[in-house]
């Protein structure tokens, strides 16, 4: 096939990328689709490890596939892209990183998702490898996804297919005058002038690979270069882009990352001439932007950074310049259902410091942790903390703790809640045990926490912070319906690590599955052997558990005493046994309770017990075996003598 009827042209700068190299081009060469139709061109960018030397030699092995341009150090990826670009001829390029790799099916779902679809871009899933990535626009396939309603402007790398008549079309290039984020401009036009956006989000395409040696990152620790990006691409939204809704929300994903990151720059810079120029420059962006919409968006920590910079007071910027983990430097007010955040946050501040008051309703956040959960008896109880951040002493709360059920008529469960300043314990009757109410309806309920204050409400999915010791999840309860059904409770983790709540009935057929039953080691007391575990049964009727000692013929039942918090109990009296092999079982019985469970054997005690029946010596013995078995006889004492007579001999 010719080169002019090739549908993609992958296109990879390197530059000493030897150790990486060849997988990355394996990856290619391994491509479902068919090699006739890729072309890969590989430009060496000055490379002093080895790495032309083996482009020619792989060139040699791939020589329909893969074309090297060798060229002098251009200090970047955008030269050698740039280059490269001038001499594709696929319908399509591709971007890919000489130390990154495909996925075997990446380039034909790729131009598939192209072609049916006629986009001019097409995001694959990235993986990965040692390195972060954007996860938040790949949650679905998008066939027409739009700019500046989804997430796809937040992946603004240039790892991605490009129809080659827009690139064409717009002498789209990248700017080799940028030291970093020189795909950011480049990307951003392309998405603005694209006929159509599509996202293949149901196979990881392009893995995405950390190296140690951090050789891979085009990284610097200066203001300069990360302003001299962010200038460029902020110049192209507002030229592109009438001042309104769609501009700020592609304005906001620049001012809450890469603004972010320069002023962690700003605040390293050890020349104070710099430092102050780079902070002019700054300003300018901040004021270019004042009439923009996107501020309240933004972090509270972003707007003070931007307040101050407006302000030009760089020696106050100066303190806030690395990233707030902890408390912000805010005075919160809540009222009437809103939160607004006072800087200076003490009264007493100087005057140099500009004043501010921002509306952080919606950055406010609820603190919540779980520190314990469990079943006792009929009821799910919890404990834990919440409270608002910084929201200082407050008088009037309201906490409330409840399950929301998943059906189409919303229902909701509420706990009875005890506080103790940030402390709750809440407390739920799922089974109406409490006959206050009706049991709850079978079906899966979510749990949510609300904390109420002064008219401002936040709510949020409870469980996925917890603390490591605040219970087994999943864990679940099993008990009597009161009409002869068997119901299960069962609390798990969602794939968040929230909480939920399965109510259903159990089939009998299915108890054998859901029934649990944890031994811990027996212990003799006497010619008592006690037993005692765990379970998720709860109070069956009384009588109905009880301990089954099984010989051949004869059986005998021992009461199994239960408590709420699942603990279980029996004592056996094994001087009452007849001489044999007894093996223990569980057994239920009551209503539609009809359930054998074997007693798996735990560790052996080492001793025995022994006594006498009448002048005949007798003992019981544990017996090695996968279930609880115990051997009652008679002590004879002739067998023991020859035992040890024969053991002296030898």
């Amino acid at each position: 096939m010719d080169a002019a009827e090739r549908l993609v042209s992958v296109i990879t700068p390197a530059y000493n990328a030897l150790p990486y190299l060849k997988r990355c081009i394996a990856s290619v060469t391994h491509q479902s689709l068919d090699p006739g139709r890729i072309e890969m061109i590989v430009v060496n960018d000055g490379s002093t490890d080895g790495t032309a030397a083996e482009l020619d030699l792989l060139a040699e092995r791939h020589p329909r596939l893969l074309r090297v341009i060798h060229q002098e150090n251009s200090g970047g990826p955008s030269g050698p892209r740039n280059r490269a670009l001038d001499t594709a001829t696929g319908r399509y390029v591709f971007f890919l990183d000489a130390d990154d790799y495909l996925a075997p099916e990446a380039l034909a779902r790729l131009t598939t998702t192209a072609e049916e679809n006629s986009a001019d871009v097409v995001l694959g899933k990235i993986a990965s490898v040692g390195r972060r990535v954007p996860r938040s626009m790949f949650r679905a396939n998008q066939p027409d996804a739009d700019l500046f309603t989804s997430r796809v402007y937040w992946a603004l790398s240039v790892q991605k297919l490009f129809r080659k008549e827009l690139l064409d079309r717009l002498q789209l290039r990248f700017d080799t005058s940028l030291r970093i984020g020189e795909d950011q401009p480049f990307t951003a036009l392309a998405y603005l002038r694209a006929r159509r956006i599509s996202v293949v989000a149901d196979y990881d395409c392009y893995y995405l690979v950390r190296r140690p040696d951090g050789q891979h990152l085009t990284y610097t620790n200066k203001t300069q270069p990360a302003l001299d990006s962010l200038d460029q691409v902020c110049e192209l939204l507002r030229t592109e882009l009438e001042p309104g809704p769609q501009r700020d929300a592609l304005l906001l994903r620049h001012f809450a990352v890469e603004l972010q990151g320069a002023f962690q720059f700003l605040g390293r810079e050890a020349e104070s001439a710099v430092q102050l120029r780079e902070f002019n420059r700054m300003q300018k962006l901040v004021a270019d932007h004042d009439c923009d919409s996107f501020w309240p968006r933004l972090r509270p920590i972003e707007r003070l950074r931007c307040h101050l910079t407006q302000h030009g007071n760089l020696e106050e910027l100066l303190t806030h310049t690395r990233p707030a983990k902890n408390r912000l430097p805010f005075r919160i007010h809540i009222s009437q259902g809103r939160a607004l955040a006072h800087y200076p946050p003490d009264h007493k501040a100087s005057s140099d410091s500009p004043a501010a008051c921002f509306d952080v309703t919606e950055h406010l956040s609820l603190t919540h942790r779980l520190s314990g959960f469990s079943f006792t008896g009929t009821r799910l109880r919890l404990r834990g903390r919440a409270g608002l951040d910084q929201a200082g002493h407050l008088d009037e709360r309201n906490v409330e703790i409840f399950l929301e059920h998943r059906g189409k008529d919303t229902t909701t469960q509420h706990a009875e809640i005890r506080l103790d300043g940030d402390s709750f314990e809440a407390d739920f009757d799922l089974l109406g045990g409490d006959g206050t109410h009706a049991p709850m309806a079978d079906g899966f309920w979510d749990l949510y926490l609300r904390y109420t204050v002064n008219g401002l409400a936040k709510t949020v999915r409870l469980g996925n912070q917890r603390d490591p010791d605040a219970g087994v999840c999943p864990v679940s309860c099993l008990a009597d319906d009161g009409s002869g059904g068997i119901r299960m409770a069962r609390l798990y983790p969602t794939a968040f690590g929230n909480l939920t709540l399965r109510l259903q009935h159990v089939a009998k057929a299915r108890l054998r599955e859901e029934l649990r039953f944890e031994a811990e080691p027996p212990a003799w007391h006497g010619t008592f052997l006690q037993l005692r575990g765990t379970t998720n049964l709860v109070a069956p009727p009384p009588g109905s558990a009880v301990v089954r000692l099984a010989a051949a013929g004869a059986t005998l039942d021992f009461p199994l005493l239960l408590q709420e918090n699942g603990r279980l109990s029996a004592d056996l009296p094994l001087d009452t046994l007849p001489p044999g092999r007894w093996t223990a079982t569980l057994r239920i019985t009551a209503a539609n309770w009809r359930h054998t469970l074997p007693l798996g054997q735990p560790e052996l005690p080492p001793s025995v017990a022994r006594w006498r029946r009448g002048l005949v010596p007798m003992y019981a013995k544990l017996q090695p075996d996968t279930a609880l078995t115990v051997r009652v006889d008679r002590l004879r004492l002739t067998r023991g003598l020859r035992r040890r007579l024969t053991r002296r001999s030898a």
